[in-house]
Formats: structure tokens, C-alpha cells, sequence
């Protein structure tokens, strides 16, 4: 696949999200065939409109023939392997953090303000399971299946390995474009995810990498732990970096440590 193709079909995906969406919040919120009610679910529509669209680029441009009992099959996992997933998801969580702040970094070091939006968990409710839905479940399930089962491995076959794991990294940290902030860590966890597929050639470990990714953080929102409100704490000081210092290491350790399986 050449890169341009890669592109086209990631704003394709981002076209028929955004109609679907769309379609649904018309539904909803103008022609009221929804009883207010039940407008509390319109969180499900932001799930099926992300599957939909999947569905719709699987069906068109892959046709993907999957043996769900080999990829099941934990004979072909390594345990040690997981073990080293959650180190690298540890590490990425510390090393991403001060591209998350890069916000707060430039009033504190620009304009000399502190931090004080620090996030609070607002307590379990309907919208916030359809959250967890879709980040727990479909986001690792279906990106990482479009990103590196398909667009990694076709991109692969006209690129190299450097030019095919950047291009889909930065496809996969556009479609993450809520704010300018969630580009760089994505487009870091893209790299990251696209090295464990090239190396282990099983999607169940990208997968499972990116399901522990965005468990963790939703495990740090949720228990207000106030890790993130420590570190703001620090005010950007010489820990602070050290902090996402060890995180570049840790995670360099997982990557190198997981070895390359033979097809």
C-alpha cells in the first residue's frame, strides 16, 4: 500500500465516523424520535458509529478472514511477554505525561501559572460506562485490527519497516484529534504498538497493550489516586523529568525484551 492510500483511508474512516454521528445526533436531538429519557444512552451511538465505520472499511477495502480459534488459542502467547507489556504500558504512562501537560508547561514556564485543573473523577454513571465501553473494548479491539493488522502490514509490503510504522502511527494519532495534545502520545503509543506486532506477529498482544494502556489511566482518573495532581505538584521541577526520564528507559527495556517470534 502506498502511504498516500494509507491517508485517504484514514480521512475516509474520519468521513464516515463524522456522518454517522451525525445521522444519529439528528435522531436523537432533533426529529425527537428518542423520549428524553433515554437521551441519557446517546453514548452508545459514538460506539456503533466507531464499528459501523470500521465495519465499513473492513467490508470494502480488506475483507479480513479471521480464525477466531487461533487467535484464541494461548499456545501460541507468551506469558512473558505480558509481563513485559505491562512494564512498557507503565513506562509510556510516564513518558507520555509531560506531552499531556504541554498545555500547563507553557503557562508555567511563559506565563508563571500554576496548574489547578486537576482532573476529578465525577462518579459512575451511564455516560461513563459507554465510555469504558468503547475505550476498554472496541477502541483496542478495532484500532488496533484497522492500524496494524491491516494498514501496518499493507504499508509494509511497498515500505519499509521506519516509513510504514510512522505512517500508520500518524494515521492512528489523527483520527485522536480532540485536542492538539492527544497527538503526540498517540502517535508514541502507534510506534510503540506497531513495533510489538512487527515483532511478535500476533494482533492478541497489540491488542492486549492497548486494552492495559487505557486501563491504567482510566484506573488513575477513577481511584483518584492524585498522581497526576502530585506531579502538577512538582511544578515542572528536575523530578518531574526525571519521572518521564525512567519511562523513556522502562518502556526501551520492554521493547528491546520482547523478541522477535518466527512466523
Amino acid at each position: 500500500m502506498k502511504v498516500i492510500k494509507a491517508i485517504l483511508l484514514t480521512l475516509f474512516f474520519v468521513f464516515i465516523f463524522s456522518l454517522t454521528q451525525a445521522g444519529f445526533g439528528f435522531v436523537f436531538f432533533k426529529a425527537d424520535l428518542i423520549p428524553a429519557y433515554a437521551q441519557q444512552h446517546f453514548g452508545i451511538t459514538i460506539i456503533l458509529s466507531f464499528i459501523i465505520s470500521y465495519l465499513v472499511l473492513f467490508r470494502f477495502f480488506w475483507k479480513p478472514t479471521i480464525d477466531i480459534k487461533s487467535v484464541l488459542s494461548f499456545k501460541k502467547y507468551n506469558l512473558k511477554i505480558v509481563l513485559y507489556l505491562i512494564l512498557i504500558v507503565f513506562g509510556l504512562q510516564l513518558l507520555n505525561k509531560p506531552f499531556w501537560d504541554l498545555g500547563k508547561i507553557w503557562n508555567y514556564f511563559v506565563h508563571s501559572e500554576r496548574a489547578t485543573d486537576f482532573k476529578a473523577f465525577n462518579g459512575f454513571n451511564v455516560a461513563y460506562y459507554y465510555r469504558l465501553l468503547l475505550i476498554l473494548i472496541v477502541s483496542p479491539f478495532f484500532e488496533e485490527l484497522f492500524f496494524r493488522k491491516f494498514l501496518l502490514q499493507k504499508l509494509l509490503q511497498k515500505n519499509n519497516v521506519t516509513v510504514s510504522i510512522l505512517v500508520s502511527s500518524l494515521c492512528f494519532s489523527f483520527i485522536h484529534i480532540e485536542t492538539p495534545f492527544n497527538l503526540i502520545p498517540t502517535f508514541i503509543f502507534g510506534i510503540i504498538s506497531g513495533l510489538i506486532f512487527i515483532k511478535t506477529k500476533r494482533i492478541g498482544f497489540v491488542i492486549l497493550a492497548h486494552f492495559l494502556y487505557n486501563l491504567l489511566d482510566q484506573i488513575i482518573y477513577v481511584s483518584n489516586v492524585n498522581f497526576d495532581n502530585w506531579l502538577l505538584s512538582l511544578n515542572f521541577n528536575f523530578t518531574y523529568w526525571l519521572l518521564s526520564l525512567i519511562g523513556i528507559v522502562v518502556t526501551y527495556f520492554g521493547i528491546k525484551k520482547i523478541r522477535v517470534i518466527p512466523q
